[in-house]
Parts: C-alpha cells; sequence; structure tokens
C-alpha cells in the first residue's frame, strides 16, 4: 500500500473530528440551546447530529470525487485499479488501523471483484479469525480491534448479497456461551440482510432452544427475529416469538420484541401472564410489559398493578434500551 493511500485513509478517518470541532466552533455562542424543532434531546446530541450529516457529505466526496494527491482520482477509481491481493490488504489495514473502519467505496470495490476469489478470502477471515478475547490468545493484540477484520468481511458478503455463510455464521455464534455486543450487532447485520435464507434457520434454532432458556446467544437469535419480523411479518414468526415469550429466562427481551413486532394478538398473551404471577413478577418485567400492552393498543385500565405506581413510572424515559433495534448485549 502505497504512502499517497495512506495518507488519503488517514484524511478519511480524521473527518469526523474535524468536522465537530468546526461545529462546535461555529455553534460556540449557542452552546447548551437545541433549536426549536429539533428533535436532539441535548445540544450535544444536536451538534453530533449535524457534524454526522457533515461527515457523510465530505466522506462520499472523498471517496467518489477526483482528489489531486491521487493524480486526478477519487478514492473508489484508486481502489478499483487495485489487485484484490492490494485490496484486502487495504482492508484490513482499514479494519485495524482506522476509527471509522472500511471505507464504504473499498467495500464496493471488493464486492465487484472476483466472485469466488472474494468469497474464498471472506470465508478464509470469518472462519480463521478469533470471536472471542479468549481465542485471540495474543497478548499483544486488542480483540475488538482483530475483529474488525471480520466486521469488514461480513459487510462486504452483505454488499455482494452473498448469503451461503448465514447458517456457519450463526452456528458458530450459538457456540459460544456469551457474546459481546459488537460481535452481536455485526452478526446480526449480516444474518437480517437475506430474511428468505436466515428465517428458517433462525426459528429452527429458537425453537429446539427453547428448554434451555433461550439464554446467552440465543437472546441475540430472538432480537434477530424480530427485527426481520418488523418488516417481513408472518405467522412462523409470530409464532416462534410467541413460544420464546414462554420460555425466555429473561423475558423483558421477548416482550420488547413482541412490541416491536407489532401483532395485537400479544397482548392478551402478557395480560394473562401479568394476572397468573401477580405475587412473583419483577418490577421492571411488569413496567416493560405494561409498555409493551399500550404500544399495541391495548387497554391496562383493567391490569392489577402489585406495585402501585405504574403511571408515575411510565411517565420517566427508561435508562436501557432493549429492543431489537438497540439492545444492550450485555448477556
Amino acid at each position: 500500500m502505497t504512502d499517497e493511500i495512506k495518507e488519503i485513509l488517514k484524511r478519511y478517518d480524521e473527518i469526523e473530528a474535524l468536522i465537530l470541532e468546526q461545529k462546535i466552533d461555529e455553534f460556540g455562542d449557542h452552546l447548551g440551546q437545541v433549536p426549536e424543532g429539533s428533535d436532539a434531546a441535548s445540544f450535544e446530541e444536536y451538534i453530533q447530529d449535524i457534524a454526522r450529516e457533515e461527515t457523510d457529505k465530505a466522506t462520499l466526496a472523498l471517496e467518489t470525487e477526483p482528489d489531486d494527491r491521487l493524480g486526478g482520482k477519487s478514492l473508489r477509481d484508486v481502489f478499483d485499479a487495485m489487485t484484490l491481493e492490494e485490496k484486502v490488504e487495504t482492508l484490513e489495514y482499514s479494519a485495524v488501523t482506522l476509527d471509522r473502519g472500511v471505507p464504504h467505496s473499498l467495500i464496493a470495490s471488493i464486492a465487484c471483484d472476483d466472485r469466488d476469489a472474494v468469497r474464498d478470502y471472506c470465508s478464509s477471515v470469518i472462519g480463521n479469525s478469533a470471536w472471542t478475547e479468549e481465542e485471540l490468545n495474543d497478548e499483544g493484540k486488542l480483540f475488538e480491534i482483530e475483529y474488525q477484520k471480520v466486521k469488514a468481511c461480513l459487510d462486504v458478503l452483505i454488499e455482494m448479497k452473498e448469503f451461503c455463510f448465514v447458517k456457519a455464521v450463526i452456528d458458530r455464534f450459538m457456540s459460544y456461551p456469551k457474546t459481546t455486543e459488537f460481535v452481536a450487532e455485526s452478526i446480526k447485520n449480516y444474518v437480517i440482510g437475506c430474511p428468505e435464507v436466515s428465517v428458517p434457520i433462525l426459528i429452527e434454532l429458537i425453537e429446539d432452544d427453547l428448554d434451555t432458556g433461550l439464554e446467552g446467544p440465543a437472546e441475540d437469535l430472538v432480537i434477530m427475529l424480530a427485527e426481520i419480523g418488523m418488516k417481513e411479518k408472518s405467522e412462523d414468526i409470530y409464532q416462534t416469538l410467541r413460544h420464546a415469550f414462554r420460555a425466555m429466562t429473561n423475558k423483558i427481551y421477548a416482550v420488547i420484541c413482541l412490541a416491536e413486532y407489532g401483532d395485537e394478538r400479544a397482548v392478551p398473551l402478557m395480560k394473562n401472564y401479568i394476572n397468573r404471577h401477580q405475587d412473583s413478577i419483577s418490577r421492571d418485567l411488569f413496567y416493560e410489559m405494561m409498555s409493551a400492552i399500550q404500544k399495541l393498543g391495548g387497554d391496562i385500565s383493567d391490569i392489577n398493578d402489585p406495585f402501585g405506581d405504574f403511571t408515575r413510572k411510565s411517565q420517566q424515559k427508561p435508562g436501557k434500551n432493549y429492543g431489537p433495534a438497540g439492545y444492550n448485549g450485555n448477556h
């Protein structure tokens, strides 16, 4: 990889910080003031949203427009002119070096290369890399950084619309007693990319794992299925989510998945559970169920509140997000 490429990648990596600094200076006279009409919860969030939009524009220009330092070519042009060996070297360098990760133009360029060769490369990285800190077994490397090469390869496969490894990826993911959030998130992005492949696999694994309480990585499978179901509803998906609700040790995940899925049949399911477990239901689970019932359009006036303060509690914003689009991932 040439010094010119490293320099442009460094610029790509620094854009976000530079723009954020510019926006903070620009809005220096209005610190703490969220403009009227903004959905941001705080001034910091407002500034970050603006900086993110500007960063996306600047990054797109850097990747697609001619640059004098690259001989009048865009970054994508440069990537397209590389051999596959050079591209994957650049991908691995970007994955472990750049805070912003691998440029999308490089992902897209690799995805357009020789399909069999790219698939073989991705298979090798995904199969041979460590998926846990224990597997890395190298004190000189950080697992969180090294795993970024796996994530990059999954991104390439998504770009290629190549989902032949879904079953193998899920099987390996399920082989661990627990997962980390960023591993689960990268797996989820690949798995949900092709519902016709992943849904039957997810349903079979969840149904087969009901007797275990669906703990650890199995919780993530339920979340993945629910996220697919938000756009691809089916009776099989709903029934599996219903079975998961009955079986899961940590029912909060199942409750929010049912609420996000959006089938009103889950209302009597949750009401019956509350009625049967008045003496044993936890406060957190009760409040999550009450919120889910309301979200599904159900009436909560006929539900006995064993804690006596749901109305007050429901007016407060929860501090955690367990839903399919942003679960906490600490299993």
